[in-house]
């Protein structure tokens, strides 16, 4: 339904055979692409369930022979702070289903060499009211992809890259607000078809990118970053709360923006020291090797 319709029809058109996965929506997205004349099964899999997305995917390479590409896009919603049971399902239907999806996937493009991940997520990360779980959900999938993709980068002989899109869309009759011009670009340029040109280049083999979050809406592209800042660096390394509190201006300034690999590399890196990881630290004190720079 929604925004997975639209990648779906936009692959088969291109050409593509696509597995529709979808608890309500698969069947009619299938028939609308075999009515265009194009090749797609149903799979009605919980992806919330290891098992599952582990038969979605042998189904897939069953009929076809391979695996070329996988969107995890399914969502839920849900309040800002709802009961254990909607918790549970939110996040398993954001987060856990993508990691499910993944490693079902992933010992697949191994073998092939080669694949395609897009997980989806959403800008609610950044602290869209009203929907904490929604966006703890969605911020766990960006920082999910991005470790992924440096593991995926530390592989040898295959091609296989992943990345995220933050996506806004809206679907028709879903926003109705009496300012005719907002309201035009709203059904407009924020239609779901215009985020599956995206997700197709990113799951096709000219993708561009890998281990990156591309913010998609409105016919605007544009990579999202999560960064840090100069901040204050305590005298002799030895800060007291009333310190920092005389030198909070100076933590909150934003001056000097980096996209660290990590927390710790990034101190290391404002110190004058080498950018080490705060996994490679870890693998030094076990091993006592140098880790390969």
């Amino acid at each position: 339904q929604g925004m997975g319709r639209e990648y779906a029809l936009l692959l088969a058109a291109r050409g593509a055979r696509v597995l529709v996965n979808d608890l309500k929506g698969a069947e009619e997205t299938v028939a609308l692409i075999r009515e265009r004349g194009g090749e797609a099964l149903e799979n009605r899999a919980d992806v919330s369930d290891a098992v599952q997305t582990d038969q979605m995917v042998a189904q897939a390479v069953d009929a076809w022979g391979r695996l070329d590409g996988l969107i995890s896009n399914a969502a839920v919603y849900g309040p800002s702070l709802p009961d254990a049971e909607t918790t549970a399902r939110i996040l398993g239907v954001h987060l856990v289903a993508t990691i499910n999806g993944v490693r079902s996937a992933l010992p697949v493009f191994r073998r092939q060499g080669y694949g395609r991940i897009l997980n989806v997520g959403s800008g609610s990360m950044f602290g869209l009211p009203g929907v904490g779980i929604y966006a703890a959900g969605k911020g766990g999938v960006f920082g999910f992809t991005r470790s992924l993709a440096k593991d995926l980068a530390a592989e040898t002989g295959v091609d296989i890259k992943a990345n995220l899109i933050l996506p806004a869309a809206f679907q028709p009759g879903m926003i109705n607000v009496p300012d005719n011009a907002l309201q035009s670009v709203i059904a407009g340029a924020f239609h779901p078809a215009n985020i599956a040109p995206l997700a197709a280049l990113l799951v096709h083999e000219s993708c561009p990118a890998h281990g990156e979050a591309i913010h998609v809406g409105g016919g605007r592209h544009a990579r999202i970053v999560l960064a840090t800042t100069e901040g204050w660096q305590a005298p002799d390394d030895a800060p007291t709360p009333e310190a920092i509190l005389d030198h909070w201006d100076e933590v909150m300034a934003g001056l000097d923006l980096r996209e660290p690999v990590g927390s710790t590399s990034d101190l290391l890196e404002r110190r004058g020291l080498p950018t080490y990881s705060i996994m490679e630290l870890i693998q030094w004190t076990r091993t006592g090797e140098r880790p390969a720079r």
